[in-house]
């Protein structure tokens, strides 16, 4: 595994302090620092900001808006409560919104467009999304199942039985294995199933012990095949490996850098590091293979330099991430810059 990042002075000094607010992180700046690097000078910039998508207006031209706006016509294709992401390998992020259903933004043909319109299931109230080979797996609530398209659209299959899931909130793929897991907070438990539908186990249950959950919220996969969930309401991440045996664990809750108040997403980069998503304090922060801090990034913000209720993180494999960033109604797109 490669190295893992050091960590900074500010880090160590800014790791005693409490967060400000009532679930909005606070970080320390000088006047003129640009607010969109972490962390803040001296220290090297590790992440970058580079982009907001919030709807179709976002690659639209602005006299093509003016046109709009005077014949009456609305904004068009947007998002309203955005809730997972993903990409694909052809310049797609694919967004599902608890309104608008799943919205594709196609940042090479430069157009928004809606996803899955033509199948004969409904997307209606998606959650979890992953692409793996070319298909699209979308958890649905108000089916229970997963459903599984082509990057064009068109119905492939479902997998599970209806309501199979009651509480379903996200999805992660290990192409290495063959395997999706299916993380749902109301059985508190990760139901695995093969990528061709069969299900192989479920693992999990309410509780607080190792191997339990309470109210689980996202899941990963890293290289190695081991599935790191976010246990909510236990604050914690719980490591397993593919047989679903727990490994080990590291967050309790807490108001202090490296703790948890309402942990949701979670992601690793290229190098190993973890990214975890909390919605009080509004940023994710970055620990490395021993649950060690590294790095937060974002506050309470309508801006670029933070969150409102960030609630799903994904990291593709050139190191950019996409937070869907809830409230603000928007994906927000930062770049890793330096990761080891």
């Amino acid at each position: 595994m490669r190295r893992m990042w050091k960590w900074w002075p500010s880090l160590v000094a800014a790791a005693g302090l409490m967060l400000a607010g009532c679930g909005g992180s606070q970080q320390a700046v000088q006047d003129g620092a640009d607010l969109t690097v972490w962390p803040q000078p001296p220290d090297e910039p590790r992440i970058r900001y580079l982009a907001s998508l919030r709807g179709e207006n976002d690659f639209s031209s602005g006299f093509g808006d003016v046109l709009k706006a005077l014949g009456g016509e609305q904004a068009g294709i947007g998002l309203a409560r955005p809730f997972d992401v993903c990409t694909d390998d052809h310049g797609c992020i694919y967004v599902t919104d608890l309104t608008a259903g799943v919205v594709v933004f196609d940042t090479v043909g430069r157009d928004v467009r809606m996803f899955g319109e033509k199948s004969p299931v409904s997307l209606n109230s998606p959650r979890g999304i992953v692409h793996n080979a070319g298909l699209i797996y979308v958890v649905v609530q108000d089916l229970g199942q997963v459903v599984v398209l082509t990057r064009e659209g068109s119905f492939v299959r479902t997998i599970g039985a209806r309501f199979a899931f009651p509480g379903p909130v996200d999805l992660a793929c290990d192409p290495s294995t063959g395997r999706l897991y299916v993380v749902d907070n109301k059985l508190h438990a990760v139901c695995v199933y093969s990528l061709a539908g069969d299900s192989l186990m479920t693992f999990g249950g309410r509780g607080e012990g190792d191997g339990q959950f309470n109210y689980p919220q996202s899941a990963t996969v890293d290289a190695q095949g081991r599935l790191y969930v976010v246990d909510g309401f236990n604050y914690r991440v719980q490591v397993f490996d593919s047989t679903g045996a727990y490994l080990r664990q590291f967050g309790k809750q807490g108001n202090v850098w490296g703790m948890f108040s309402r942990p949701k997403g979670i992601a690793l980069d290229t190098f190993g590091n973890i990214y975890v998503l909390d919605a009080n304090h509004d940023n994710f922060q970055v620990f490395n293979q021993n649950g060690e801090l590294l790095l937060f990034v974002g506050r309470f913000s309508h801006e670029n330099d933070g969150f409102e209720n960030p609630v799903s993180i994904h990291i593709d494999a050139g190191n950019r991430i996409y937070v869907a960033d809830q409230l603000n109604k928007r994906i927000q797109i930062f770049q890793l810059l330096r990761g080891s």
